[in-house]
């Protein structure tokens, strides 16, 4: 698998760089910012494609008929990142960009703009200016939250004889038994997804839930990672793994593809959030599905996977800063909420658009709001990315037998020192 630069050692690259964003790739500085009327075009990185901010743009544009767009997306999380990265070290960063859990070393190397007094930040929901902040001050606007848990088909559990949700882990795993007995593949996981992933969950409810302090002492040195997530691993590994239900060959699906085989109904489960919901509906009008949570060992122990949503921030050396800072205006007004949410599909928790969530996130979104979510880049607040990416290749290399449960957490341990040069 492909190594990646550490964050730490790309920003204090980007430390001595220009981090021009002019659409032209010249660096920023020696030009007049752009007067009121002027022609302006914003470039902007985002990891949602262009058809899901189509509605964003062209009520930005109808409002202000003066900015085109320089638009361009990448996928999230690694290829996004990348692509990031090298804009900023080449002088041809974007004005706007996509600030995610994992990439929020950027603000360490002021590359975004401090938009904490800006007006429109009156209507950002407290939870998620805190996640993109530092010593009080914010650096990026995230409008929404999101929800995520186990998608699954309602009718292939029925046919399986299935009468029921799962309310505990085993119950999950005896369930999944019965639907590979009834020649139904039980689910598709391709383990790419560190936040969307059963081992999260299971983390959550088997350590958070006794050390709500456990990620702050791993940072402090008190604790280890594999002291946390040994037996979380184990878990997933004896219930999932070795019973034959999610298996090494499912580590080269792509997220689409995983998708599709869950819409055409040949997969009973898979692990997703709202961003699914849109590709499952236009595939399958008439799929009847739900979400539900990722079991704990005991019933009432359940957690979804959730955080604040990504969110946008306006690279520092703009030179179209007020055409920049319009554009995050526009997202947090009620037009640009309500635009953002028909094209995202995004649970919208900033004042000013309110809006019923998918039928199938229903009982999801009061686990959202009970806060009975967890992802881990939200507390890997110290080389989230370079973490991030050993989790995901421990988690695969487990399922390629190439390496046991205690070496998937111990992975982390080692990953960490490497990170801080011990």
């Amino acid at each position: 698998m492909k190594r990646l630069w550490s964050v730490p050692i790309v920003l204090s690259l980007l430390t001595t760089a220009a981090a021009g964003c002019s659409t032209s790739g010249e660096p920023s500085g020696g030009s007049a910012a752009p007067k009121a009327g002027d022609k302006v075009t914003l470039s902007i990185l985002s990891w949602e494609n262009e058809t899901k901010m189509k509605p964003v743009v062209d009520g930005f544009k109808q409002k202000y008929p003066n900015v085109t767009f320089d638009f361009q997306y990448a996928p999230p999380v690694k290829d996004y990142i990348e692509k990031l990265k090298t804009l900023l070290l080449t002088n041809s960063g974007p004005d706007l960009f996509v600030m995610a859990l994992e990439n929020r070393d950027l603000i360490d190397g002021g590359y975004t703009l401090d938009i904490t007094n800006e007006p429109f930040m009156k209507g950002i929901a407290e939870n998620n200016k805190k996640a993109y902040s530092k010593d009080g001050k914010v650096y990026a606007l995230s409008q929404s939250s999101w929800v995520g848990g186990i998608f699954y088909n309602k009718d292939l559990f029925t046919k399986a004889g299935i009468a029921g949700e799962p309310k505990t882990w085993q119950e999950l795993v005896d369930l999944s038994g019965k639907l590979k007995a009834a020649g139904i593949t039980p689910i598709l996981n391709n383990t790419q997804d560190a936040a969307v992933n059963m081992v999260t969950s299971l983390f959550a409810s088997q350590t958070l839930s006794q050390n709500a302090n456990f990620d702050k002492e791993v940072l402090e040195g008190k604790k280890k990672y594999a002291d946390g997530w040994t037996e979380p691993i184990k878990i997933w590994h004896e219930g999932m793994v070795k019973p034959g239900f999610i298996t090494s060959d499912m580590v080269g699906l792509n997220g689409d593809q995983v998708v599709s085989e869950f819409s055409a109904g040949k997969t009973a489960m898979i692990l997703g959030g709202p961003w699914n919901i849109g590709a499952i509906d236009k595939q399958n009008p008439n799929l009847k599905y739900s979400m539900i949570p990722v079991p704990g060992l005991k019933a009432g122990s359940e957690y979804y996977f959730g955080a604040p949503g990504i969110a946008y921030a306006v690279n520092s050396k703009t030179k179209n800063k007020d055409s920049a800072l319009k554009f995050l205006d526009y997202l947090s007004s009620p037009e640009g909420l309500k635009a953002y949410y028909e094209g995202t599909g995004q649970i919208i928790t900033a004042k000013g658009f309110e809006h019923t969530v998918h039928p199938s996130l229903e009982t999801a979104y009061k686990g959202l709001l009970s806060n009975r979510t967890y992802i881990p880049m939200a507390e890997w607040r110290k080389h989230t990315e370079a973490i991030r990416n050993q989790y995901i290749i421990s988690l695969q290399d487990l399922l390629l037998n190439k390496i046991t449960p205690e070496q998937a957490a111990q992975s982390l341990d080692k990953k960490f020192k490497e990170m801080e040069g011990k």
